[in-house]
C-alpha cells in the first residue's frame, strides 16, 4: 500500500456542539468526525454502525451516503480532499441530500483501500488533543496553517490505516513484545512507548493482542509481571515489596490485590503454601 501520493487538502475543521439532522446526505469530500462528548447514531453506506460515543473516530470517504442522528454531540469534524489535484475551491463544501448529489463533482482520486470505505474506531482517546488543536489552528488561520493541518490529517489517517488494517501486524509481533516486556519488566512501560518502539499505534497493538491473546496491551503486561512475581516467590526469599518493585509494581498494595485477583491468594499465602507443598 503506497501512501506517498496521499496529500490531504483540509477544507474545514469545525467544532460542533449541536443536534444532528437525520436526513441522509452525501459529502463531496472526505470526513473525519471525532467525538468529544455526547452520542450519535450513525448509518454509513447503508451499514448501521450503532451508537458512537466519546473517544470514537468515524471516517467517511467522499461520495458515500451517511445519516447521523443525535440529541446532543460535541465533535470535531474535518473535511478534506485526499490529494491536492482537486480543481474545486478550498472552502468547505456542504454535504447535500442524496437526491441532489452529482457524482462528477466528488473528489475521489487518491482514495485507496481501506480508505475507500467507512472506518469506525472506538478507542482513539489519544487523538483528542490533535483534533482540538486542528480546530484551533483552522480558526486562527495564521501563517502556513493549511500546510500544518495537511500534515496533521495525514498523520491521523496513517494511524487510522494502521489500526484498521489487521494484516499490517507482523507475525512475530507477539514474540518481540514478549521479549521486550521480559527485558524491561521492572521499568515503567507505557502504551505510547510500545507503539513507538514497534512502529505501530498503541491502540492497534492492543487490539491485535486482544484478538490473539484475549487481553489488551496493559492487561498483557500486568499478566506477565504477575507470572514473574509468582516465580520469584517460589525461588527466592525476597520480600513481597522487593518482588513487587522488581516486577514493575510501584504500589505494593496494588501488587498484592492484583496477585490475589489473578491467583486467588495473597503473595504471602502463596509463598507459604508453595513451601509447604515443596517440603
Amino acid at each position: 500500500m503506497n501512501y506517498v501520493s496521499f496529500n490531504p487538502v483540509v477544507r474545514s475543521v469545525s467544532l460542533y456542539e449541536k443536534n444532528m439532522r437525520s436526513e441522509e446526505c452525501v459529502g463531496y469530500d472526505c470526513r473525519l468526525i471525532y467525538m468529544i462528548s455526547g452520542d450519535i447514531a450513525a448509518t454509513v453506506g447503508g451499514k448501521k454502525l450503532g451508537h458512537i460515543g466519546p473517544g470514537s473516530l468515524l471516517y467517511i470517504p467522499a461520495g458515500m451516503p451517511y445519516r447521523l442522528k443525535s440529541k446532543y454531540m460535541r465533535a470535531v469534524v474535518v473535511s478534506f480532499d485526499p490529494t491536492d489535484d482537486c480543481p474545486l475551491p478550498e472552502e468547505r463544501i456542504a454535504p447535500v441530500p442524496v437526491a441532489d448529489y452529482d457524482e462528477a463533482l466528488a473528489h475521489k482520486s487518491g482514495i485507496m483501500p481501506p480508505l475507500d470505505d467507512c472506518i469506525l474506531l472506538t478507542e482513539m482517546e489519544s487523538e483528542r488533543e490533535a483534533f482540538i488543536n486542528m480546530s484551533e489552528i483552522f480558526t486562527s488561520a495564521e501563517g502556513l496553517y493549511r500546510a500544518q493541518l495537511s500534515a496533521m490529517v495525514k498523520l491521523v489517517m496513517l494511524r487510522v490505516v494502521e489500526v484498521s488494517d489487521e494484516s499490517a501486524l507482523p507475525a512475530r509481533m507477539v514474540e518481540s513484545l514478549d521479549s521486550y516486556i521480559r527485558e524491561n519488566c521492572s521499568d515503567e512501560i507505557s502504551n505510547t512507548e510500545i507503539g513507538a518502539i514497534f512502529g505501530y499505534h498503541p491502540f492497534y497493538v492492543s487490539r491485535m493482542l486482544k484478538d490473539k491473546k484475549g487481553m489488551t496491551l496493559r492487561q498483557y503486561i500486568i499478566a506477565y509481571r504477575l507470572k514473574r512475581a509468582k516465580r520469584l516467590l517460589e525461588l527466592t526469599d525476597k520480600s513481597a515489596q522487593e518482588i513487587a518493585e522488581e516486577c514493575g509494581f510501584t504500589d505494593a498494595s496494588y501488587f498484592a490485590k492484583s496477585f490475589k485477583s489473578a491467583f486467588g491468594v495473597t503473595p504471602k499465602d502463596y509463598r507459604n503454601g508453595f513451601k509447604n507443598d515443596f517440603i
